[in-house]
């Protein structure tokens, strides 16, 4: 059976990549790259001249890690580095001493949090050490790092300089200050590896699932009787049909006609990126352009396919405008997208609203995923307080359903009257509702 090897990218400077090397044999399984550099800035030139493809990326420190997050080199799922802790700071400062035959009293220190020097130095009784500290994430410090151990040491108020950077420890060496490099553990490195080849392995899964998209289209079944309507209406499925053929092809998929209007195309998970989403938006915009015809689509995703069929139609029943595609993953999260570059995005879910509302819906005749939504759609537009008119704007619904929907909630103890707004009318005021805050 062909194996397909998890490949992990290290990077950073050579020291630095020899010693993660040296415990990442203890993974047999895994390919390790290697990706060395002599200054931060050839990041760039090394992530993206690299010919295989890498599952994830360690960095060798914080500097390079944030230099490549910032520069969205890498996304941070996608990458860590092995942080430095106070076992490091001892392993360096001992080594230093026993080099110089002194015990060195008065240190400048860089990364490390001065809260966390102090805890680490009082844990051990070692408050006697002097430190002066430059806390730093972000790659932006690198030029300031060996003038600041430089000026204390020039100063008197350091003997010796413990630096993170490999940058600001060849600066300190060529200027005969004496400085050593702190490096992260062996514990830590082999627990980054650990956490970078599991989220490898989960990605890999997720990539594997089957994906099923699904697509509705209402033919204009009141004008069938009239036979011009007919071939009309077959020369539209046949437009639909190329088309959908066309997404197939490019997420290496099977399409199947199910009939009645409903399409289905089968997939993997990982064949679905954000340049297939908005390929079905445009394929969606052609045919309303050409035809006048709504095409509605949902995502599902599954161990199975079974399951993914099922959460394709879960998500065909949210409802939403037909230029927008909602997506339903194995637990049931939904996600609906729609607006230029999907910039007007909302999340739900179907299972969790929390046991005290799951009790008090149990004899309602609202589902969880009508709470779910409505619980998201007031975080989205930041509304404490909601009418039944912005509840059918919301699920899209009639203003008699929406007040029904209300009055089920109320019933339950869910949501409560909060307050009146005045339409504008002569007739009544709207009634204002809220949630009630025991769902968590």
């Amino acid at each position: 059976m062909y194996h397909i090897i998890i490949r992990i990218g290290i990077i950073g400077p050579d020291d630095s990549v020899r010693q993660i090397l040296s415990v990442a044999k203890e993974f047999p399984n895994v390919e390790f790259i290697p990706f060395v550099y002599k200054d931060v800035y050839q990041v760039n030139k090394l992530i993206a001249q690299h010919m295989k493809p890498i599952d994830q990326w360690l960095f060798s420190g914080v500097l390079n890690y944030h230099y490549a997050i910032q520069n969205n080199l890498v996304k941070e799922e996608q990458a860590t580095y092995p942080p430095l802790h106070g076992s490091s700071l001892f392993a360096t400062l001992l080594e230093a001493q026993l080099a110089a035959n002194k015990v060195f009293k008065k240190i400048s220190i860089d990364t490390f949090s001065t809260e966390e020097i102090k805890k680490t130095l009082s844990f051990y009784h070692l408050q006697s050490i002097q430190f002066t500290n430059l806390p730093f994430s972000d790659y932006t410090y690198i030029h300031k790092l060996a003038e600041f151990h430089e000026d204390l040491y020039k100063k008197g108020k350091s003997e010796i300089a413990l630096t993170s950077t490999n940058y600001a420890y060849i600066q300190l060496k060529e200027k005969d200050i004496p400085v050593y490099r702190m490096n992260p553990s062996y514990l830590s490195i082999k627990l980054s590896l650990n956490l970078l080849i599991e989220r490898a392995q989960a990605h890999r899964f997720k990539k594997s699932q089957i994906a099923i998209i699904g697509c509705t289209v209402n033919f204009h079944h009141d004008q069938r009787e009239n036979i011009h309507y007919t071939y009309k209406m077959k020369q539209e499925e046949l437009d639909i049909k190329k088309e959908l053929l066309y997404l197939a092809e490019k997420v290496s998929g099977s399409f199947v006609s199910v009939g009645n209007g409903f399409y289905l195309i089968y997939t993997n998970r990982g064949e679905i990126n954000h340049k297939i989403e908005r390929t079905i938006i445009q394929l969606s915009e052609k045919i309303f352009d050409l035809h006048r015809l709504k095409l509605h689509f949902s995502i599902g995703f599954g161990e199975t396919a079974s399951q993914a069929e099922q959460h394709v139609h879960l998500g065909l029943k949210q409802g939403r405008d037909h230029f927008s595609i909602i997506t339903v993953d194995e637990s049931q999260n939904i996600t609906i997208k729609s607006g230029e570059d999907f910039d007007d995005t909302f999340q739900y879910s179907m299972i969790s609203i929390g046991k005290k509302w799951g009790e008090k819906i149990k004899n309602s005749s609202i589902s969880v995923s009508i709470i779910s939504k409505i619980i998201s759609l007031t975080k989205r537009y930041h509304r404490t307080e909601f009418s039944s008119q912005e509840i059918a704007n919301w699920l899209n619904c009639s203003s008699r359903n929406a007040r029904r929907i209300l009055s089920e909630l109320e019933r339950g103890g869910l949501i409560k009257q909060c307050g009146e707004m005045q339409s504008g009318g002569r007739g009544r005021p709207m009634k204002l509702y809220c949630f009630i805050d025991d769902h968590d």
